[in-house]
């Protein structure tokens, strides 16, 4: 059994897979869901996981090269957006209209859905380097 970090062994698999600039979504509970999408739901209740567990959880075990957001998540959802930014530290923010974020997020390698309920809750993950 595994000490600490990330448990659930189907988010343990897709970290593993991910290489440099392979593409991760996290989202919320409405978020309309690809259906060939390789999708981990971890959808319980309302609220829980909230985006911002399964974020910080990643962020611990994932190097990040970069994050794209919903632009309307500024004005929707601004306490998660700042919230957002804390979890992932200095790399590179990209605010996207919500349509096409949706479109640019069609080819990622994964999406883990939370069972957020703010407006806008998406995060589009760029995988870095260790080195």
């Amino acid at each position: 059994m595994k000490r600490g970090g990330i448990l659930n062994p189907a988010i343990c698999s897709l970290l593993a897979e991910l290489g440099h600039t392979d593409e991760l979504l996290i989202v919320d509970a409405a978020y309309p869901l690809p259906g060939d999408a390789h999708v981990i739901d971890l959808t319980l209740t309302p609220g829980i996981p909230r985006l911002l567990d399964v974020l910080r959880a990643v962020a611990e075990e994932l190097v990040i090269d970069a994050i794209a957001v919903p632009f309307e998540i500024k004005d929707h959802s601004p306490r998660l957006f700042q919230e957002i930014l804390k979890c992932v530290g200095e790399v590179d923010v990209d605010e996207i209209p919500y349509h096409e974020f949706k479109e640019q997020s069609l080819d990622v390698k994964g999406i883990i859905r939370t069972a957020e309920f703010s407006p806008y809750a998406s995060v589009r993950i760029v995988a870095g380097s260790a080195y």
